[in-house]
């Protein structure tokens, strides 16, 4: 948890672990967080997500796919306990790995 002084401001990879905590209440809202971060308004064409708000270059590590895994295992559970057999939700997954990918490799 930051401390008080610097809080609240946005940092990609801690939202990547809030969201892994998230997914045992609210794995919906989960999943769409770690899918925002991706879309082409925050990630950038060579694979970088923004930092931090006063420094968007540096450099994170690379959290995020492990937090959407880790969130699809979350739901994926949840979702078994409710429907025995369900797979869990694979197009979360189609969504995120590709630019997951390019992220990783950036």
């Amino acid at each position: 948890m930051p401390d008080t002084w610097e809080y609240p401001w946005f940092a990609a990879w801690d939202q990547a672990f809030h969201c892994m905590t998230m997914a045992d209440i609210a794995p919906a809202f989960a999943k769409t967080q770690l899918a925002l971060l991706v879309q082409g308004r925050y990630l950038h064409p060579n694979g970088q997500l923004p930092a931090y708000e006063w420094a968007f270059g540096d450099a994170n590590p690379p959290v995020h796919a492990w937090s959407a895994f880790r969130v699809f295992q979350i739901d994926r559970r949840q979702r078994q306990q409710a429907s025995p057999g369900d797979v869990g939700d694979i197009a979360f997954l189609e969504r995120v790995f590709l630019k997951l990918m390019v992220n990783f490799t950036w």
